[in-house]
This record gives structure tokens, sequence and C-alpha cells, in this order.
């Protein structure tokens, strides 16, 4: 697959995963961060309602993180290290997905409980 396919299936696989589609929502979004060790991937997920403050809502199906491998590998630039971030955005009133690529400062992306509420934050779908 390539590229626009593999988006094309996470945006799938996660309005059908019940960690998304489970809960009121009008947008979301799916940071995926990769590292080195016993974590190489992390998902982190957030559904948003009304501008209420996020919700945790990380997808479960292991199909997701295979997809963002996939895509990860898809997006490789000749000469340059595969991107460690990416935040996939959707709005679900329009069904578009946004998806951003993190090559040099992906540690932006990292959760931990001091950052929890300003990554979620912005994240959010526009």
């Amino acid at each position: 697959m390539d590229r626009n396919e593999l988006i094309a299936r996470l945006g799938q696989l996660l309005v059908a995963d019940p960690a998304v589609s489970d809960g009121r929502w009008d947008g979301y979004a799916l940071i995926a961060r990769y590292g080195d060790g016993a974590l190489a991937r992390r998902l982190s997920g957030f559904r948003y309602h009304d501008g209420a403050a996020a919700e945790a809502a990380t997808p479960r199906d292991p199909a997701i993180g295979e997809t963002f491998d996939a895509l990860r590998t898809a997006t490789l630039v000749p000469g340059k290290a595969p991107w460690d971030a990416c935040v996939l955005r959707i709005r679900r009133d329009t069904g578009k997905i946004k998806v951003d690529f993190e090559y040099d400062e992906p540690e932006q992306w990292d959760i931990t409980p001091d950052t929890l509420a300003a990554v979620a934050e912005r994240a959010r779908p526009a």
C-alpha cells in the first residue's frame, strides 16, 4: 500500500475500534511515537467533544500499530532518518484525516504526567 492508502486504512481501523467509537466525539487524535528499546512504538489517543478537555482513548487493535509501522516505511525520505512521531487527526463532521510527521522534534509529543494536558491539547483537531 502507498502512503495515502495506509492513512485511509488507519482511519477505517480507528473509527471501528471501540476505544474510539464508544462515546461521543467530534474530533480524534492519535500520536504514534517511536523510540528505542522495549517501547519502540507507543500509541496515545484522545477523543474531543464540544471543546471539553481531551479524553484518553487509545485503540487496542494491533493492526493499527502495524499500519503505522508500514506508514513509517512508506514515507521514508532517501538520506534522512525516518520520522519518530506522527500525529493523525480526524474530524468526525467532515471525515477528513490530517497527518503530520515529526522528524526534528519528536520529543514534543512525549507524554508524561506533567505534559499530558498540553500534548493532548496540541494534538486537538482544528
